[in-house]
């Protein structure tokens, strides 16, 4: 599709209720206010960074105690691939397509002083979403039992032999009870989608905090209620239907503090509405490939690789996630209600230096992230999970995952922001069809790649793809900058990601060389490497006065 100047199609009282921020306000008036807005959303990424970083440690030791539990064997997998279902499902209707495509019509209609337009925009949209996949659930569900009963037995075993309907019947009898998840989730991500929105981050953030102890009671107490792991399996499912349960409760008490209560009523303006769906429609398809496409990586390694290959790759991904999920996801959530705002004013001078100032703070935090857990990447696995069931084999395979996925954080950490900025323009197709071309070559990488590599083969693909990914799409968004008279510091922002890059390079050969040549124990050379790495990156930005360093210790006043 050809990149173009022209503003998405609006309202009529849409468009006469968002006059243009620089004809109406003047030049200074328009910076002021452009300003203030990027230093609140800059400012909200500390406490959702903070919050994420609270998850993502109760995070690691679930990990830690599944591991130690499960190790990566046969249960181990099937578990984590049944889990892989709500999830494809959150990341496509949750906090993915339903929630991106909603949050620009529900900002136009608030910008427009429009409240109970937009309150009943998230109502209808929220129970339409409940009763199709409460649909999608019933269905799913007699689809388990049906491949479960004797007929479908009888059926997988003859065709793909009784090992592999083992594996199978045991991925289906998880599934069954980590199914309904899928709705409390979806559910609560589109309500977290409104949160954020009316500059709401904290509940949003703070659920998966408390979802993540939900997991570690609900493991806890499966060690002492069952001795055999599958119980135990069946068990923990059933506490994260109730950790699902209270995710939703809290975004729904949150948005009745808010003053946008969900209502129990269908109508809503058919034109929002229809532009919703249209929206989710152009992104669904774009997300449910990649969504699919990291399905497949998990049947693929299911299928191609020695037991545990599903297993490894799930810790590994869980290691890449602390920095994606700390700075990656609070990036592109802070500013995405800020860059919707100012696609609605037409302020596109003020969304484009908001864009820059992202996409370098992104590169600034991930790109020491990716080159320390390169360097530490066997130290680190070791010391989080060999113990238990997770034994040194385990730990060297899913290191070497580990170091093939670290190309992906910053591809991971600077590409949400970008693809936020074409949503918050309401285009959608092109970061959709350069996802769909990426997902293309994710899959010809895995099937290239997992023969003579295995799991790690898999996770080569995710970073190629990925970056590749990143690339394609700060091209063509530079593109439609300059079509419309906005030139982009490209030479600086690339200058100054060349300068962290070598800066990261350093500082992981500095921290490499600590851990390896420092006495003492594991744990406390890990640390010791960590915490130099980090003093040094740190110190030589500190002492050049960096402005990412400066935005992330501001305190939210105009930078």
């Amino acid at each position: 599709m050809p990149v173009t100047a022209d503003p998405p199609p609006a309202s009529d009282s849409a468009a006469h209720a968002r006059p243009s921020v620089p004809a109406e306000l003047g030049a200074e008036a328009a910076e002021a206010k452009r300003s203030g807005g990027a230093a609140k959303a800059f400012a909200a990424i500390k406490g959702l960074a903070g919050l994420t970083l609270l998850s993502r440690v109760l995070g690691f030791v679930r990990d830690m105690l599944m591991a130690t539990a499960l190790g990566a064997g046969l249960i181990a997998d099937a578990f984590f691939l049944a889990w892989m279902i709500p999830n494809l499902f959150r990341r496509l209707f949750g906090d993915g397509a339903f929630s991106a495509a909603l949050v620009p019509v529900f900002v136009e209609a608030r910008e427009a002083g429009d409240h109970a337009g937009a309150q009943s925009l998230v109502s209808g949209a929220l129970w339409r979403l409940v009763t199709g996949l409460g649909v999608l659930v019933l269905v799913l569900e007699l689809g388990c039992f049906a491949l479960g009963a004797e007929p479908g037995r009888a059926f997988l075993e003859a065709n793909l032999g009784a090992d592999a309907f083992t594996k199978i019947a045991t991925v289906l009898d998880l599934l069954r009870f980590l199914l309904p998840y899928l709705v409390l989730i979806c559910t609560a991500g589109l309500l977290g989608g409104a949160l954020n929105a009316l500059d709401r981050f904290a509940v949003p953030a703070l659920a998966p905090v408390v979802f993540n102890a939900v997991w570690i009671a609900g493991l806890l107490a499966s060690g002492f209620l069952f001795s055999e792991t599958l119980p135990r399996v069946r068990f923990l499912a059933l506490c994260l239907l109730g950790g699902g349960v209270i995710q939703l409760l809290m975004h729904t008490v949150a948005m009745k503090r808010a003053g946008v209560a969900v209502q129990r009523t269908w109508q809503t303006d058919p034109e929002r509405l229809g532009r919703v769906k249209s929206l989710f429609f152009s992104l669904a398809f774009g997300l449910a490939l990649f969504q699919l496409n990291a399905l497949f990586d998990g049947l693929i390694a299911y299928a191609f690789v020695p037991e545990g290959g599903v297993s490894s790759l799930y810790y590994g991904n869980r290691l890449v996630q602390l920095p994606i999920g700390v700075l990656g996801v609070a990036l592109s959530t802070a500013v995405f209600p800020e860059l919707a705002r100012l696609a609605k004013r037409e302020d596109f001078l003020g969304l484009g230096k908001l864009l820059d100032r992202g996409v370098l703070l992104g590169a600034f935090v991930a790109l020491p992230a990716a080159a320390g857990l390169a360097a530490l990447a066997g130290p680190i696995v070791s010391t989080l999970f060999e113990r238990g069931a997770f034994d040194a084999a385990s730990a060297a395979r899913t290191a070497k995952i580990v170091l093939c996925l670290t190309p992906a954080i910053v591809a991971a950490c600077v590409t949400p922001v970008v693809t936020r900025a074409f949503y918050a323009e309401e285009e959608v197709k092109t970061p959709v069809r350069v996802g769909a071309a990426c997902v293309v070559l994710n899959l010809i990488l895995n099937l290239l790649l997992v023969g003579p590599m295995g799991a790690a083969g898999l996770a080569l693909a995710t970073s190629a793809s990925q970056t590749t990914n990143l690339i394609l799409q700060v091209w063509l968004y530079r593109k439609r900058r300059v079509s419309r008279g906005d030139i982009p510091a490209t030479l600086r922002v690339f200058g100054q990601g060349l300068g962290y890059t070598a800066l990261s390079v350093v500082m992981g050969l500095a921290a490499w060389q600590v851990e390896r040549v420092m006495p003492g124990p594991a744990a406390l050379r890990l640390v010791v490497a960590i915490l130099s790495g980090v003093v040094i990156y740190a110190g030589v930005c500190g002492a050049l006065k960096v402005e990412p360093l400066r935005l992330l210790l501001s305190r939210g006043r105009r930078p």
